[in-house]
């Protein structure tokens, strides 16, 4: 008996030392822009199969080598740099493969995007429950506008767009072959239904690290008769103009008194329905400024592509160059139909969302930019907890709104990747 309890402990020890010694695979992972090597050092590439995750820094040629057991990965890397004044994101992804005998030299390629002063900061569009917990409440839906700069942006000829419109089960119109969007290479981005913009002679700016918040739906305070809901109601508020052409009454009831008519945003409609339609599920709004009067562009047949026999697949062809950010909102409930609906050069990546309870797509703080700031010396509060998940939080730690009414100037992140720059919040930042 003693015998065999040896052999056997001998048996295991030679499994587990099997176990450490499993050979590993050297890969390595060269960054290109432009089918051409970027000799970018200190980026941190990530190397992902789905369980685990390797990470490395690349030296001068902008490589990094890694030593992993065999398998498929996803190599990625994000990352910005400031030339010329202006400030560039580089994002991109690709598979490598570690195999014995297999190549061990993979390029990731980059795009390269410009970072805008206008940025996307909040977007609610889940809804919520009503009071007795027994149905969703959906007619509440805000965008927030935010500069995310230490100068002051004229957002008059901003406009506000979304792309192409999908429910969760539908096909992406676009799709080529290799999976890719077939709109990509041709410079444009489809927007669907209509463009917002801000009336003619209005001037629109916007301060340092300051905000407006746009009501898409229901200008009214919905929290009279829904209290889980937000009040919109608010005089410095922008919203939907109730002669658009959008008529459906749930969407667009007779705006709060206490919003002056020229906060009013006009639309041109060129999609069918008697709303615009800024998905509960799959929502991807975006910003753009035009270098053409808007007006004249949306009325202008030839700046459409129709992929239907009527106008419910009517998109406004939006040159990719006027996209100044982008947001792609996926539900949770249906994650694994994902696909994407922006260009690479405006967003990768997406952020996902459980609606009806409330919960908002909130921005992540550029915690290094933010804390550089001198004056927000003692006024930045730490300790975030308001993210839905703590797996999928602010990776900065910096509570935004409570620094904000603190006096701190927050900057937020900017990487033109949705999963980067976002996370799920508990409940929307206007409700105090």
């Amino acid at each position: 008996m003693k015998k065999l309890v040896i052999l056997l402990l001998a048996a295991a020890a030679l499994a587990v030392s099997c176990k450490k010694e499993a050979p590993l695979f050297e890969i390595l992972v060269q960054l290109t822009i432009n089918d051409e090597p970027l000799g970018e050092d200190d980026i941190t590439i990530n190397l992902s199969d789905g369980s685990v995750s390797f990470d490395a820094v690349t030296g001068a040629s902008g490589n990094a080598t890694f030593k992993v057991p065999a398998g498929l990965y996803t190599a990625s890397a994000s990352f910005k740099r400031s030339y010329g004044g202006k400030i560039y994101n580089y994002n991109g992804s690709t598979q490598v493969q570690a195999v014995t005998g297999g190549a061990d030299k993979f390029n990731l390629p980059l795009t390269r995007s410009t970072a805008s002063q206008l940025i996307i900061k909040e977007v609610y569009n889940g809804g919520c429950m009503d009071n007795a917990g027994s149905k969703n409440y959906q007619f509440d839906k805000y965008i927030i506008i935010y500069n995310n700069s230490d100068t002051e942006v004229d957002a008059s000829n901003m406009c506000i767009a979304m792309a192409q419109i999908s429910n969760t089960k539908a096909q992406n119109k676009y799709a080529a072959e290799d999976g890719s969007l077939t709109y990509e290479a041709e410079g444009w981005c489809p927007a669907s239904y209509s463009i917002w913009w801000f009336q003619d002679g209005v001037n629109v700016t916007i301060p340092p690290y300051s905000q407006i918040v746009v009501a898409i739906n229901g200008a009214i305070d919905h929290t009279v008769t829904y209290s889980n809901s937000v009040n919109l109601a608010n005089a410095d508020f922008c919203m939907y103009d109730p002669e658009s052409g959008f008529n459906h009454a749930s969407y667009y009831p007779a705006p709060s008194a206490s919003i002056p008519a020229n906060h009013y945003m006009k639309t041109y409609v060129f999609g069918m329905g008697t709303a615009w339609a800024f998905p509960m599920q799959c929502a991807a709004p975006f910003l753009i400024m035009p270098d053409v009067d808007i007006q004249t562009f949306v009325k202008n047949p030839a700046n459409f592509d129709n992929k239907a026999i009527n106008l419910s697949g009517n998109y406004a062809k939006i040159p990719q160059s006027w996209i100044l950010d982008a947001l792609d909102i996926w539900t949770a409930a249906d994650e694994t139909k994902y696909f994407g609906r922006f260009p690479a050069v405006n967003n990768t990546g997406y952020q996902v969302l459980t609606n009806k309870l409330g919960y908002t797509t909130y921005r992540n703080v550029d915690k290094e930019a933010t804390e550089a700031i001198a004056e927000n010396e003692g006024k930045l509060v730490y300790n975030y907890d308001g993210a839905v998940n703590n797996d999928d939080t602010d990776p900065s730690g910096i509570d935004a709104e409570a620094s904000i009414a603190n006096g701190a100037k927050i900057v937020y992140m900017d990487t033109n990747n949705s999963a980067n720059d976002f996370h799920m919040r508990k409940f929307a930042s206007i409700r105090k």
